[in-house]
């Protein structure tokens, strides 16, 4: 996974703007819950997304679930093609084969 970006996970949270728990991104990419959490940690590191605690509103189960969403400024682009930019920008041009999936 090292220097790649899974596309999937990318699509999902820029068309959710309230974010995603790592439960509704495994449902959307169909991956691993610890694939998601490998992912995620990878793009928090490289400053694409925000991970925020929410208290959940289950009765069983986990008391608090972390929300995942693409922070702002990367959604605040014209188009599709704007958006990949700057998030490549972002990794600094560090990546010769950017997208997995």
């Amino acid at each position: 996974m090292k220097g790649k970006l899974s596309l999937k996970l990318l699509v999902a949270l820029a068309t959710r703007i309230d974010g995603l728990t790592y439960r509704e991104i495994s449902e959307i990419t169909r991956y691993h819950i610890n694939t998601v959490s490998r992912y995620v940690s990878y793009l928090d590191s490289k400053g694409l997304v925000d991970v925020a605690q929410r208290k959940s509103n289950s009765v069983r189960g986990r008391k608090w679930v972390n929300i995942v969403k693409m922070k702002k400024e990367f959604l605040d682009v014209k188009n599709i093609t704007n958006f990949f930019n700057k998030v490549i920008k972002q990794l600094n041009g560090e990546l010769s084969d950017v997208f997995t999936d």
